[in-house]
């Protein structure tokens, strides 16, 4: 998808270049000269980065993709009116391009200076016929895709929105993968953050695919074995009960379920679920941690007797919009259920916006998620 996206960046900003540079005055031309030398240089200097995949430090592959995005996504927004003015030579045509890539340019800086840190809580009330009466009430917080390393140790920042989780006073946290980008030592220093999520009840958690390591060239297979336990082991300082491929009875007739990561090729299927629901009643509430949307379609709904199931992974793409009843971003065209609640028939999936970032350093429309949910007997 990413690179779809970028030949049609390169196809628009060229159509953009045109047109600036057709007014053949010298701020054009320098406004022109600027624009494509940041979209130019920003995109060679983040494809560097992106082949040093051993460091933990992100800031310049990051801050160069959002250097990319801010030049050059405005030229979408440009492009057909642009190709419109072309064929039309109506000026007035072109004028309303260019108000509608000023207006990206403005979201984007937005999103990369305010929005990424704009946490919003979810409340997400759910009744089920089958909840047992001991559980009628229970209240969860669900946070995903924490993706630390991408935080630059603004460890203020972060803090307040773990205080924001600490109020919505959980019964459960349950924490659905990707606590880094790659490597175990990006949490390196944020133990004590992240030890302070409270949870009335228990925290458990699962795996991402990035957490695995997978995106790293490992010299040895051992190091990357080394560097899973590390984050499994940290999961547990943090106070997290990590779950793979097991279940566990969190109250008589409630079950919770975690998978290991299972993702439609590319991505890793690690996930045994058939294994993990081997010891659960079938006439029990059964609550699944599984990262990837897509594993719902797959292997849960209609195939299994899950009740709700939990996941995150798509991150919104950290770009679209959720306003005016309008509900779109690029990642549907990859994943049909990406952001909220889905349903097939009694089945429940929920999709988590994820709490943190990956690759743009910002979130244009689609904020930083914490999901609360109520569960309540019909």
């Amino acid at each position: 998808m990413f690179g779809i996206i970028l030949l049609l960046i390169l196809i628009a900003q060229a159509t953009l270049s045109y047109a600036i540079f057709e007014f053949q005055n010298p701020f054009s031309i320098l406004l022109g000269t600027i624009q494509l030398m940041l979209f130019f240089g920003s995109m060679i200097v983040m494809m560097r980065a992106i082949r040093n995949r051993h460091t933990t430090d992100y800031r310049k592959g990051f801050n160069a993709f959002g250097v990319m995005i801010a030049s050059g996504v405005p030229a979408l927004g440009f492009f057909l009116f642009g190709i419109a003015y072309l064929i039309t030579g109506i000026a007035l045509i072109e004028y309303i391009g260019f108000g509608i890539a000023i207006a990206l340019l403005i979201a984007i800086l937005v999103g990369i200076i305010w929005g990424r840190w704009n946490w919003q809580t979810h409340t997400i009330d759910l009744p089920f016929e089958n909840l047992p009466e001991n559980s009628d009430g229970l209240r969860i917080v669900q946070i995903s895709d924490v993706h630390v390393g991408s935080f630059f140790n603004k460890y203020d920042k972060v803090e307040k929105a773990i205080q924001q989780i600490n109020k919505l006073e959980a019964d459960f946290v349950f924490f659905t993968g990707d606590l880094v980008n790659n490597i175990a030592e990006e949490m390196l220093g944020w133990e004590p953050i992240f030890s302070k999520i409270q949870a009335k009840k228990g925290k458990y958690s699962i795996l991402g695919n990035h957490d695995y390591g997978d995106y790293v060239p490992w010299e040895k297979e051992e190091t990357k074995n080394a560097n899973l336990t590390k984050l499994i082991a940290i999961h547990k300082e943090i106070g997290f009960t990590p779950l793979l491929n097991e279940a566990v009875e969190l109250k008589p007739g409630f079950w919770l379920l975690g998978v290991e990561n299972w993702g439609t090729a590319p991505f890793r299927q690690s996930g045994k679920l058939d294994e993990t629901l081997e010891k659960v009643p079938s006439d029990s509430f059964k609550l699944l941690l599984s990262h990837d949307p897509s594993h719902f379609d797959e292997q849960v709904a209609q195939k299994t007797d899950i009740d709700l199931t939990l996941s995150g992974h798509t991150h919104g793409m950290q770009f679209g919009i959720e306003r005016f009843g309008i509900k779109w971003s690029p990642v549907s065209l990859r994943y049909k259920k990406w952001a909220g609640l889905y349903n097939i028939g009694k089945q429940f999936l929920y999709v988590n916006r994820g709490f943190g970032y990956l690759g743009f350093p910002g979130r244009v429309g689609i904020y930083p998620e914490i999901t609360l949910i109520k569960l309540t007997r019909k």
